[in-house]
């Protein structure tokens, strides 16, 4: 039997981890602008198409094995077929299966890349959450998505993350508003496939305590029919916890992904109140009107638009109010150089990101993608000057938010008119 070639072996390791990691952006780079991949159900995708498969909130890879690999090379082309074990979750239906997997390379200036893909499926493994109906419904998903996936995106999906996309849907009647609620651990649990890879119950209140805790020490307080937003709220991981607030004080949650805003709306609204936003700096609400706003780890997603939706941010700020959020900067670098998170994918992916590792020691600001996945990254003495344009700094607190760093600032006061 002929040795499995390095090169190859690297290449498909490197695409496992794309899968599991969802990181777009490496796994574009190891597809030829001409790659045509094929799905055990004969549908063939552009390489365009596949990325967008893989960036998807609905496709979820939780484990790919590789039980058996082989290679053959000759000049600048490459085979490669692999038996794939793989775990994952389509629209909240759990799959387990493995997989028959053979590419074909070429060899470019930059390295190998994949031309051609072919999935057989060898046999599937129990799925105990996805009942049939579930199971045909992911399925038709998976075909209009596919389907769709080379046509121009829509405002809609340019703008913000719509509710199944190009489904039909329907949502009960709201439920009759009932007593109020005590506490955070009254509240519904989301299903698994919206807790965004936290530990959903833990995590949250962990988090907003810290974020109290900080705010409070500023010398904020809160008065009866004061309003607090929490930008990129998910499914109300973090706003659950206010809720002894949401008693006296209006408290809003708003996120681009619709189907966890309809997922609060159903189950947590009351107390709180929700809204889909989107990616434009824009959100609808009189000037000055929030006592409080934060954003936990929502600012580590935005590039281009960072100083727009600081502005924008500014303006719903009451005069006196705070703004709390949490970026990745200079000390959640110098984590990552140690050993504080092993299990962080993100560090993990970071230490062989090229363009982080040529940045992170002169670091301004630097966005690993570029989209709703980016992972972008400030000098703290950067971000401080940035927002120091519109804002006071309070407090910056390291490790406020697992490896991000949290600030709290505080709205400039208008200057007088004239000199």
């Amino acid at each position: 039997m002929n040795p499995v070639d390095p090169e190859i072996a690297l290449f498909v390791d490197e695409w496992r981890r794309c899968l599991t990691e969802k990181d777009v952006s490496a796994a574009a780079r190891l597809l030829d602008e001409g790659y045509r991949g094929t799905l055990p159900t004969g549908e063939v995708l552009t390489r365009d198409a596949e990325l967008a498969l893989l960036a998807s909130p609905a496709v979820a890879i939780h484990s790919v094995e590789v039980q058996d690999l082989r290679t053959t090379r000759k000049g600048n082309r490459a085979t490669a077929a692999a038996r794939l074990a793989m775990t994952g979750m389509v629209k909240g239906t759990t799959f387990s299966s493995v997989y028959h997997t053979t590419f074909e390379f070429r060899r470019t200036g930059s390295g190998w890349r994949a031309t051609r893909s072919r999935v057989a499926e060898d046999g599937a493994g129990p799925a105990p959450s996805a009942p049939r109906a579930r199971a045909r419904s992911a399925a038709a998903w998976l075909k209009r998505f596919l389907r769709r996936a080379d046509a121009p995106a829509s405002f809609q999906e340019l703008a913000y993350l719509p509710f199944r996309p190009g489904e039909d849907f329907a949502l009960p009647p709201m439920e009759p508003v009932g007593p109020r609620v005590a506490s955070a651990d009254d509240l519904p649990v989301p299903p698994r496939e919206l807790w965004l890879g936290y530990n959903y119950p833990a995590h949250g209140q962990a988090h907003v305590r810290t974020m109290l805790d900080v705010a409070y020490a500023s010398g904020l307080t809160f008065a009866p029919n004061d309003r607090i937003l929490d930008l990129g709220c998910g499914a109300g991981r973090m706003i659950r916890h206010l809720v002894e607030l949401a008693a006296t004080c209006e408290i809003w949650g708003m996120d681009i992904s619709a189907e966890h805003i309809f997922w609060c709306r159903a189950n947590l609204s009351p107390p709180f109140h929700f809204a889909t936003s989107t990616k434009v700096p824009h959100l609808p609400f009189e000037d000055r009107s929030f006592r409080f706003v934060y954003c936990g780890s929502l600012f580590t997603h935005i590039d281009d638009l960072a100083d727009a939706w600081l502005l924008e941010l500014h303006r719903i700020l009451a005069l006196d109010g705070r703004l709390y959020m949490t970026i990745h900067d200079s000390n959640t670098v110098r984590l990552f150089d140690g050993d504080r998170y092993p299990a962080s994918a993100l560090a993990r992916r970071m230490r062989t990101q090229e363009t982080y590792q040529r940045a992170k020691d002169s670091l301004g600001m630097v966005s690993i993608g570029r989209d709703h996945l980016s992972q972008v990254f400030y000098g703290t003495e950067y971000f401080a000057r940035m927002a120091g344009s519109m804002f006071e700094v309070l407090s910056v607190v390291p490790e406020a938010y697992f490896y991000q760093t949290a600030f709290l600032l505080r709205r400039k006061q208008p200057g007088p008119v004239g000199g």
